[in-house]
């Protein structure tokens, strides 16, 4: 890496990209990342994932070169890209499905939609801030810039949440992140994980559309991929609306998880709960209500 380039990153992560000239270059993201590939070891937990993808699949080293890589591309997406301006990435993103997206989260019910951490999130952010006008976004921590609502501070995020879709504006967040209580779970794939109370309530009581939101690699660019998830029937209880909106967010997840591995960034929160699934600390969620499967 340049000298020359000022690294806004992790510090203890800046080894991986001594071999890049232009980290910072948004047309080199997966270029990049393949050179950060090189030096760094895959996750053992792709090999696990491995056993669980769909036919007919790659190789067995050539899927999880393909899944190194693009969890390699997020890296370098959050070490070098998140603080950027949503305008400055841009011409990241293909143009013909970024439009199609654009169109799919806009409803005049308003539209939440849901995304987990196990893809582009980073660009993710940006693209939904950049391009979805009135909405906002439930994240970390309150960031004017992305319009983003600190999660930590569950009912005052909550309420502008509802406000947003009741609008008619769109809502961006991440169920297996940390907005309100956690006090249901999914299971797929021999991994537990909490989901927030909040999501399936906000979608309940709003009455509003519900999407899952990806992105997807396609050559250098990104594109957005949204398919559409249920709404509130008549007459329909909360339960069973929140056992169909978690199973239908499950499902996606899964397909995520088991389909092209050149959408698949497996870093943090999924990474740690199949290294569980695998025998490194399971049983941390066992206690919590599966919301994926019907209960009485």
């Amino acid at each position: 890496m340049d000298s020359a380039t000022a690294y806004p990153g992790d510090p203890t992560r800046q080894w991986m990209y001594a071999n890049l000239s232009r980290p910072d270059d948004p047309h080199l993201i997966f270029e990049n990342a393949a050179l950060v590939a090189d030096v760094l070891e895959p996750n053992p937990v792709l090999a696990y994932l491995y056993g669980h993808v769909r036919e007919p699949k790659p190789s067995q080293d050539a899927w999880t070169r393909r899944a190194h890589v693009a969890t390699c591309a997020e890296c370098v997406l959050k070490d070098f890209f998140r603080h950027h301006n949503p305008a400055r990435v841009s011409t990241l993103f293909d143009p013909d499905a970024a439009d199609e997206a654009v169109r799919a989260m806009s409803s005049p019910r308003g539209v939440l939609a849901l995304t987990f951490h196990g893809g582009f999130t980073t660009m993710l952010k940006h693209f939904f801030a950049g391009r979805m006008d009135g909405g906002v976004i439930i994240g970390i921590k309150t960031t004017p810039k992305f319009r983003m609502l600190a999660a930590s501070d569950s009912g005052a995020a909550l309420f502008a949440a509802m406000r947003t879709l009741n609008e008619g504006h769109a809502v961006y967040v991440a169920p297996d992140g940390p907005f309100g209580k956690p006090a249901g779970s999914i299971e797929l794939l021999g991994a537990n994980c909490p989901v927030s109370a909040s999501t399936p309530f906000l979608a309940y009581e709003t009455g509003c559309d519900t999407v899952f939101y990806t992105l997807r690699r396609k050559g250098r660019l990104l594109a957005p991929h949204v398919t559409p998830g249920p709404s509130r029937g008549s007459g329909e209880t909360f339960k069973a609306f929140r056992t169909r909106l978690m199973g239908f967010y499950r499902d996606r997840i899964e397909e995520c998880l088991t389909g092209d591995p050149d959408n698949l960034a497996l870093a943090g929160k999924w990474a740690r709960k199949f290294d569980e699934a695998m025998g490194f600390g399971a049983g941390q969620t066992t206690r919590l209500e599966r919301w994926d499967v019907e209960t009485v």
